[in-house]
């Protein structure tokens, strides 16, 4: 067996892959909620995001902000980066847990998420959908880290451990190694539940 047909065989099927990057999103919309309603002020708001109230799931805010030629969107249910027109974006679902690649004309309304504008996102094929929104989100907990203290960070986690009904995933600098792992060569993202820096 060759080099190269041993390096396929030992490849993570790209569902694994997704349920990682799953996994990471829905610890990191936990800690993006702490951040939203931090005591020192909205820490998206200093940042420059515009909120605006969701049409969707009344009661609930929006944030908004331009990124690499398109818009990350912050909700309690959904997130993502959507380019200009919208169409081929990035969405997560986070009742869903899942992934997908956003069809629609306009930004996804939280709550509603027709199937026909939702498709499933392949880690190898749809790097440019996704690539912009994790490079924010690295981004944004490196300032975090250098504006905070990695402490709070590490007590988000803590925090979301605590929760009953949470499903932890890796501790906060492990899990930014392992998004840069991924962003660099999704195919070959390892194991999360294997991993550590």
């Amino acid at each position: 067996m060759s080099v190269a047909q041993a390096k396929h065989r030992n490849a993570r099927p790209p569902s694994a892959i997704m349920r990682d990057l799953s996994a990471a999103l829905i610890q990191q919309m936990f800690y993006w909620g702490m951040d939203a309603a931090h005591s020192g002020g909205n820490v998206f708001q200093k940042r420059g995001f515009g909120k605006s109230a969701s049409t969707g799931l009344k009661g609930t805010s929006c944030y908004s902000l331009p990124w690499q030629g398109g818009e990350i969107f912050l909700h309690g249910a959904c997130v993502g980066w959507f380019p200009p027109g919208n169409d081929g974006g990035f969405l997560f679902i986070r009742p869903s847990g899942r992934c997908h690649i956003w069809k629609g004309d306009d930004l996804p309304v939280p709550g509603k998420w027709p199937r026909d504008l939702i498709a499933p996102v392949n880690p190898v094929d749809h790097v440019s959908a996704f690539a912009p929104f994790l490079s924010w989100l690295l981004d944004h907990e490196e300032t975090i880290r250098r504006e905070m203290g990695e402490a709070y960070r590490a007590a988000c986690h803590r925090k979301y451990r605590s929760l009953p009904k949470s499903s932890p995933w890796l501790a906060p600098a492990d899990g930014e190694a392992w998004l840069r792992m991924f962003l660099r060569n999704p195919a070959a993202a390892p194991a999360a539940k294997r991993f550590s820096r």
